[in-house]
């Protein structure tokens, strides 16, 4: 039985699958712009005036303060327990190695944890590192098991072996190194709370033997000396609306969402909507190979056997046929297949064309014709189908085709946000590979399916403008968000940026290219390129193309090109920083160190377009001006994995180039909306149909 779901992040296995970090996304969203709005209502107000204000941020920091305190006591005690074994029996088998990874850390805690308050939050964060590093090296190793067996056949005498591992690593060691991970962070977050009274405390205990007061009791009763500010009640009262957040499920966060969206409809044009509502949290990796046209698929599939049916017909049979299909063409009769009936330009020079061959005296010309023509009314009947009409015709084959046809089918159509209800659904078991790859009738027409649709999500997406991708990369979200404001670029970080260059010099009006020199260059719908020097030669569609922008700023400083000397040295100095030798404008660079075994080694570095972005709009927080984007990027927390959505860097940031080893110069290209897709946006934006509980 299928499921009723409208779009796919509502049915749960595409939540898990597709976007595992849809919530954190969409919380993001709502707090990047409380912090916005609280701060434009707090910033031009005047201490003295917000007593009440004040009065709830002390009485609400002293009660984190405490809360803050035991959660502290707690997580130290247990960071010096020696041996921790007892706490995650619940993983079964424990993975050993995980397991020696987290003994060796409480082994560190009980040797070196600091005497001295001041050591204390530097050793946990040194310990966090260092479980970054190792949780990296984990999920490098789930990675290159789970490669290996896709590439693996069912009958590999190293398959169960790998298989075992993979297991172990993913569902034990993870999680294992992921729950430390998580006590060491929230350790670590106490003490933006407790360390400064800690430190006073400290001070004061050490200042003076006679002190007799708890660390406990102190920090109950701790009265900061500072002031407060307007920023501390604004951070408060951010941070006390995330916390609401965190309890909220998707349908929830939307319904807030919504609520932004129909305030200020004019702050949030139709395409930031949705992207918020359909793109946020979903996974990071190419939208090719992810959707294939349905329609193509039933094409082939009656084409094959059109093709079978024509091979068996006599030139005498063929004959007969043509004179049918004359009749039914250039006669009056009402028995004429639905590509007679076509008034499109491009079908009837189709139909023009193979007529030619229908009418033809020699045979094999007459057969060809006619097969050609018959193919052709079977692309046109499938090609003006409904998506109903074709997911009807898809059900209904789904009892004629192999279970791994069907599973191909669902995997790459619109049908997996019904049919999709239990995981494994986006791959093949080797039992499965096994099976297709026997198939010589039908596997052919699917490979070739799947194959031949790789990057037509792009085209069909700019038509439909439906979720049809289950991922995306950093251009192909900028070129969602674009196809909503009207516009088709042509793909890829190179042809995006070059779209802008054009039509900068076009003069097309409203449209610039430009190195953005502060926040008014951030139009909100504009996209945002970054450049980059990289150690591999980039793909065409990375590299860059020779360009100025409107003020004549290059993609390369001209200072970077200037010949420099070879620094000098004395006999004990370190050695010097060599630097870079530019070649084709820049394109490339190169610079030549002597190692440590005194040999020459050549750097060699390339230019390329690393990342794109579409800008939302430039914000002034508490903290900082803020750009606030939808792209693509790591979330800011452990847990997480790239996704699509929201984020946000300085304008600072943003301005800067960075330093020549680390080059980022960005550009901003922009053009106006065009036609904005407003009948297909009814039926994206229905909130009837996006909360359904």
């Amino acid at each position: 039985m299928a499921n009723t779901f409208n779009f796919q992040w509502q049915n749960p296995i595409l939540l898990k699958d597709i976007y595992p970090m849809r919530l954190q996304k969409l919380r993001d969203f709502l707090i990047y712009y409380k912090e916005a709005d609280l701060w434009a209502e707090y910033k031009n107000k005047d201490i003295s005036t917000l007593k009440t204000d004040v009065d709830e941020y002390e009485k609400g920091m002293d009660d984190a303060r405490a809360k803050e305190f035991k959660t502290y006591i707690t997580l130290k005690k247990y960071f010096l327990i020696k041996d921790v074994r007892g706490f995650f029996v619940k993983y079964k088998p424990i993975e050993e190695e995980a397991m020696a990874l987290i003994q060796k850390n409480h082994d560190l805690f009980i040797a070196s944890w600091p005497k001295d308050i001041r050591g204390e939050r530097a050793f946990i964060q040194s310990r966090i590192e260092s479980f970054k590093t190792n949780l990296g090296f984990l999920r490098d190793r789930i990675r290159y098991l789970q490669r290996q067996l896709e590439g693996m056949v069912a009958e590999h005498p190293n398959r169960a072996k790998v298989e075992a591992e993979y297991k172990l690593k993913n569902e034990s060691a993870l999680p294992m190194v992921l729950e430390e991970m998580e006590k060491l962070r929230q350790f670590d977050a106490t003490y933006d709370k407790v360390e400064a009274p800690k430190l006073e405390w400290y001070k004061l205990s050490k200042a003076d033997p006679n002190y007799k007061t708890t660390e406990e009791e102190f920090l109950v009763n701790y009265d900061p000396k500072i002031p407060v500010t307007v920023q501390d009640i604004v951070r408060w009262k951010a941070e006390q609306y995330a916390k609401s957040l965190e309890a909220k499920d998707q349908y929830q966060l939307l319904k807030d969402i919504q609520a932004r969206f129909e305030k200020e409809p004019k702050r949030f044009p139709i395409w930031l909507q949705y992207m918020v509502i359909h793109f946020s949290g979903m996974r990071y990796k190419s939208a090719h190979g992810s959707w294939a046209d349905p329609k193509d698929l039933l094409i082939r599939l009656r084409v094959d056997e059109v093709k079978n049916a024509q091979a068996t017909l006599s030139d005498a049979d063929v004959t007969a046929k043509c004179a049918e299909k004359i009749a039914q063409y250039e006669g009056t009769g009402s028995n004429k297949p639905v590509l007679a009936k076509s008034t499109e330009k491009i079908w009837k020079d189709k139909v023009a064309l193979h007529m030619q061959g229908v009418k033809a005296n020699g045979p094999k010309t007459k057969r060809a014709g006619l097969t050609a023509l018959v193919e052709e009314e079977v692309r046109y009947e499938y090609m003006m189908m409904s998506n109903d009409q074709v997911a009807a015709k898809l059900e209904a084959i789904k009892s004629q085709i192999p279970a791994w046809a069907w599973k191909w089918i669902v995997m790459l159509t619109h049908l997996r946000v019904n049919y999709v209800q239990e995981s494994g659904w986006e791959t093949f078991t080797p039992e499965e590979d096994k099976i297709r790859f026997a198939d010589t009738k039908l596997y052919p027409i699917f490979s070739k399916w799947a194959s031949d649709n790789t990057g037509m999500w792009r085209p069909e997406h700019g038509r439909t403008h439906e979720v049809i991708v289950t991922r995306a990369v950093c251009n192909e979200t900028a070129e969602h968000a674009q196809h909503i404001r009207g516009h088709l670029p042509p793909g890829g970080l190179t042809d995006n940026a070059a779209r802008y260059v054009k039509a900068a010099a076009e003069k097309t009006k409203g449209a610039y290219f430009i190195k953005p020199l502060g926040a008014e260059n951030y139009i909100q719908g504009a996209s945002i390129f970054w450049l980059r020097y990289v150690n591999s030669e980039p793909s065409q569609w990375q590299i860059p193309k020779a360009t100025q922008d409107s003020n004549g700023v290059g993609l390369v400083p001209k200072e970077f090109m200037s010949k420099r000397p070879q620094p000098k040295v004395g006999k004990n100095a370190p050695a010097p920083i060599v630097p870079w030798e530019y070649k084709a404008g820049g394109f490339t660079r190169s610079r030549t160190t002597i190692d440590a075994q005194k040999k020459k080694v050549t750097q060699s570095q390339w230019l390329r377009w690393i990342h794109e972005a579409t800008v939302i709009e430039v914000v002034d927080t508490a903290d900082n001006t803020y750009v606030y984007t939808f792209e693509t990027s790591l979330p800011d927390d452990f847990r997480g994995t790239s996704c699509l959505g929201i984020f946000r860097n300085t304008l600072r940031w943003n301005l800067d180039d960075g330093t020549e080893d680390n080059y980022n110069r960005s550009f901003v290209g922009f053009v106006p909306e065009g036609a904005v897709p407003l009948d297909h946006m009814k039926e994206m934006l229905d909130w009837d149909k996006i909360i359904i509980k």
